[in-house]
């Protein structure tokens, strides 16, 4: 008998994060993409 296990949410999170990436490296260069996440991030720092 196996039990089928709930992702973990952070896992869920990058996994998903890093397909978006994926899909959109070709238009958006890299490092536009850290930039807006440091941006997001230092918004959460409030």
């Amino acid at each position: 008998m196996t039990v089928d296990k709930k992702p973990a949410p952070m896992k869920d999170f990058t996994d998903k994060l890093f397909d978006l990436c994926r899909e959109y490296q070709q238009e958006i260069p890299p490092h536009k993409m850290a930039e807006v996440l440091r941006d997001y991030a230092d918004r959460l720092d409030g």
